[in-house]
C-alpha cells in the first residue's frame, strides 16, 4: 500500500541518500516506531510492483539505483488498488472528480474512486461541502443529477485551480489526478497543452514561471474535459483591462487551439491565467501602474522597517517581475498554493509582518485583501534581496536551478551564499537553460527539481530548515574533499549530549549547534533581541527642557553615544537626513524614530528613548509636534526587526501609547514594554 507518508519517505530517502536514519527521522518528525512502520509499508508496496525494497545497513539506508531512476522519471507502476489517499488529498480529488463528471455521481462513485468505506466517503463529502461553501460554491445531491456543483463558472474554476495547485505539491498528487482521469476513461493531455504553451511563448517572446505553467496545463486539461463547461461573462471594466494586455492575442489563440472555437469569455479567462503566471521582466509586459506600485511598496517597506535600500533600481526590477503575475492573481481572485507558508511564517515572522504592511499600495490598487500565501512569496523576495553577501574567495562554482519563480529563486540563492561561502553561485536559471549549459562551466547543481547531470546534484526546498541545512552541508562536504571539515555530524553530537545531560529543548539545541558549526556569521540566523533587551534603563530619558528638533535628536541619541554603540557621525547623519529628505522619521501621534544607515557610524545594535514635556516641532512644522523620540542604531537589515516589530505593535495600540506618554520613570516604561511582549 502506498500512502502519503510512505511516498514522502521514499522521496526523502532518494533526495538524502547519504543521510543517517536518525537524521531522516528528525527531519520527518518520526519516532523509531513510526519510521519502521512506514518503511515496512513502503517496502511491501515496492515488492508488489516488483521493485527492489529499501535496505537498512549500519544505521543507514540503501536505495537501489533502478528504483531511483524510476522515481526520478516519474514512472513507478503503482496500481489503483495500491493507493491510499489522506483526507486532504481526498477532498481535492472528490472536487476535481465532480468538476469533470460526465454522468450523475453517487456516493458509490466516491467509494470506488478512493477505495474507502461508505462512512468515510460521506465524511469526506461533508468536508468538500464546507470547503466549497467557503468559496461560494455548493456541492448538492439529488436523485436525478447525483452530486453536482452549484455556483458561478468562475468560482467553480477557482476552486479547481486551488485544488490542482495544492494537490500537485503533495506526494501522491499526480497519481491522484491520473487516477481521476482514468476513472472517467479520459486522457490527460498535459504534454499537448504544454507544447502549445511553449510554442506560443516563443512566438510572443514571453517567459512564464514553470510551476505556475505546470498548474495551468493541468487546469486547462480539466476545463477542456469539463462536461458542463460554460464561458465566463466578465464585467466591462475587467474585459477592457484584459483586452488591452499584449498577451490577449496569445490567450485567444490558445483558447481556439483548446476548444476549437473563438469564445471571448474563454479568451479572457485564459489570458488572465497567463498573466498570473508570466515573468514580469518580459519585454511584452511593461505597465506604468505596476512600476508605480513597485516603487510605492519599496518606499513603504523602507519606512516601516527603517531600512535604507542601496540598490533600489535593481530591487524594483526584480520586484516588478514578481508583481506582474501577483497583481493579476489578486485582481481576478486566482488562488495560489504556497507549500512554504508555514515555514515562512516561522522562519521569518517579523519580516512577514512588515512585508504584509508594505503591500498596502497593492491592496489599495486592487481593492482586494492579499492572502497570506501571496504575502509569503513577497516575503521570500525581500528576504532574498537583503541577505549580506560574503566577499571571501570562492573555490567552487555552483549552478542554481529553480523553476518556482523569482522570489523563491532569490531566497534559495541567498541561503546558499550564507551556508557555503566557499562556493560561487550562478544566478538562478530555468530547467531548460540548465540542460543546455556546458557541464564544465560548473562543479555542482543545487535544484528544486530533478535533472540529469554528470555533476553532483543536490535537491532542496527554496526555504530550508536548520535540519535541512545540516543535511545539505554534509552531502556537499562528502562530495568535495576540501570541505570535509564540515562532515561533523550534529546527530552524533546530540547523541553524546543526551548520554551525559538532560535536554529540555531539543529542537533549539539542535539549531544552535548547527548554526555554530556551519552557518558562521550568518545574519539570517543571528540572534534577534527583543525590545526589552535593547531599550534598557540606561537608554531612557525624560526632560522638561524646551528643545528644538536638532537638539532633541542629539539628546535622544546621547545614551547610545555614551555607551559607544554609535559614533558622533551617526548623530550628524540622522540630522542631515531629516534636513535633506524631510520629516521621514515622523510616525504621527507625536512619535519620531530618527535613524540613519549602519555604515554611517553604528558600532552595535541599540535603541534609545527620549520623552519631552513640551512637544518639539519637527522641522519647525506646527503640524508635527513630537514628544517621543526613539533613536534606532541598526547594524544590518535583519537583527533589529524583532524589536522593531514589538515596538510597532506597542505604538499602534492607543492604550499602550497613552500609557507610554504618562509613565514617570524608566522602570515604569520597561514594565510596560515587558508586559506588551508577554501578550
Amino acid at each position: 500500500m502506498f500512502d502519503h507518508r510512505s511516498i514522502q519517505l521514499l522521496d526523502q530517502m532518494i533526495q538524502y541518500r547519504r543521510t543517517a536514519i536518525p537524521e531522516l527521522m528528525r527531519k520527518l518528525k518520526l519516532s523509531p516506531r513510526q519510521f519502521h512502520y512506514d518503511l515496512e509499508k513502503l517496502n511491501d508496496g515496492l515488492i508488489d510492483i516488483k521493485l527492489p525494497p529499501i535496505k537498512l545497513v549500519d544505521n543507514h539506508f540503501k536505495v537501489d539505483d533502478s528504483l531511483i531512476e524510476r522515481w526520478q522519471k516519474g514512472n513507478l507502476p503503482i496500481k489503483k488498488n495500491q493507493l491510499f489517499f489522506q483526507e486532504t488529498e481526498r477532498v481535492y480529488l472528490i472536487y476535481l472528480y465532480t468538476f469533470i463528471r460526465s454522468e450523475p455521481v453517487s456516493n458509490m462513485h466516491y467509494q470506488s474512486l478512493l477505495q474507502v468505506s461508505r462512512n468515510t466517503a460521506l465524511t469526506d463529502v461533508k468536508k468538500v461541502r464546507e470547503f466549497c461553501q467557503s468559496m461560494n460554491v455548493e456541492l448538492l445531491y439529488n436523485r436525478t443529477n447525483g452530486y453536482h456543483l452549484k455556483g458561478t463558472e468562475e468560482d467553480k474554476r477557482r476552486i479547481a485551480s486551488l485544488c490542482l495547485g495544492s494537490i500537485l505539491q503533495l506526494p501522491l498528487g499526480r497519481l491522484g489526478i491520473e487516477h481521476i482521469m482514468a476513472n472517467w476513461k479520459k486522457d490527460l493531455e498535459i504534454e499537448g497543452i504544454r507544447r502549445k504553451m511553449e510554442t506560443l511563448a516563443k512566438q510572443f517572446s514571453v517567459q512564464f514561471v514553470n510551476d505556475r505553467i505546470e498548474e495551468l496545463c493541468y487546469l486547462l486539461a480539466f476545463i477542456k474535459e469539463r462536461h458542463q463547461r460554460q464561458a465566463i461573462d466578465y464585467p466591462e471594466e475587467k474585459r477592457t483591462l484584459v483586452i488591452k494586455q499584449p498577451l490577449y492575442e496569445m490567450g485567444t489563440q490558445l483558447a481556439y487551439d483548446l476548444f476549437g472555437e473563438t469564445i471571448q469569455g474563454e479568451s479572457l479567462y485564459i489570458t488572465i491565467q497567463l498573466l498570473s503566471a508570466v515573468q514580469g521582466s518580459s519585454k511584452e509586459i511593461q505597465d506604468p501602474l505596476l512600476i508605480k506600485i513597485a516603487d510605492e511598496i519599496i518606499e513603504h517597506f523602507e519606512r516601516i522597517t527603517l531600512i535604507t535600500i542601496n540598490e533600489k533600481a535593481k530591487l524594483r526590477d526584480s520586484l516588478y517581475a514578481h508583481l506582474v503575475p501577483a497583481y493579476f492573481r489578486i485582481q481576478f481572485g486566482i488562488p495560489i498554493a504556497n507549500p512554504l507558508i508555514d515555514k515562512i511564517k516561522e522562519e521569518h515572522k517579523e519580516l512577514f509582518s512588515f512585508v504584509k504592511k508594505a503591500l498596502f499600495p497593492l491592496e489599495q490598487s486592487t481593492q482586494k485583501m492579499i492572502s497570506d500565501e501571496e504575502v509569503g512569496y513577497f516575503t521570500l523576495h525581500f528576504g532574498g534581496q537583503f541577505a549580506e553577501r560574503k566577499k571571501e574567495p570562492r573555490q567552487y562554482r555552483a549552478l542554481i536551478v529553480c523553476p518556482n519563480g523569482i522570489s523563491s529563486s532569490l531566497m534559495m540563492r541567498s541561503q546558499l551564499q550564507q551556508i557555503f561561502p566557499e562556493i560561487s553561485f550562478s544566478n538562478p536559471t530555468s530547467l531548460e537553460q540548465a540542460k543546455e549549459m556546458d557541464p564544465d562551466s560548473y562543479d555542482m547543481i543545487f535544484s528544486t527539481v530533478y535533472l540529469a547531470s554528470p555533476k553532483p546534484l543536490y535537491l532542496m526546498q527554496p526555504l530550508l530548515s536548520t535540519v535541512e541545512k545540516n543535511f545539505l552541508i554534509q552531502a556537499v562536504a562528502t562530495d568535495f574533499s576540501s570541505l570535509d571539515y564540515r562532515t561533523v555530524s550534529v546527530e552524533e553530537l546530540m547523541e553524546i549530549i543526551h548520554r551525559y545531560a538532560d535536554v529540555k529543548e531539543e529542537k533549539k539545541l539542535y539549531e544552535a549547534i548547527s548554526t555554530k558549526l556551519w552557518i558562521k556569521k550568518s545574519t539570517e540566523r543571528r540572534y534577534a533581541p527583543m525590545l526589552s533587551e535593547i531599550l534598557t534603563k540606561d537608554m531612557i530619558q525624560f526632560t522638561d527642557e524646551p528643545l528644538d528638533w536638532k537638539t532633541a535628536i542629539r539628546m535622544a541619541a546621547e545614551p547610545l553615544q555614551k555607551t559607544q554603540k554609535i559614533q558622533n557621525t551617526y548623530i550628524d547623519a540622522m540630522i542631515k537626513k531629516v534636513t535633506d529628505i524631510g520629516a521621514y522619521i515622523y510616525l504621527g501621534k507625536g512619535i519620531a524614530i530618527p535613524h540613519a544607515r549602519p555604515e554611517e557610524g553604528v558600532n552595535q545594535l541599540g535603541m534609545s528613548f527620549l520623552r519631552t514635556k513640551t512637544p518639539v516641532l519637527l522641522l519647525d512644522d506646527q503640524e508635527r509636534p513630537t514628544d517621543i523620540f526613539i533613536c534606532l542604531a541598526a547594524i544590518d537589515n535583519h537583527t533589529h526587526l524583532k524589536a522593531l516589530s514589538q515596538l510597532t505593535k506597542f505604538l499602534s495600540n492607543d492604550d499602550s501609547l497613552q500609557a507610554l506618554k504618562e509613565v514617570a520613570t524608566a522602570e515604569e516604561l520597561i514594565h510596560l514594554i515587558k508586559k506588551g511582549e508577554e501578550e
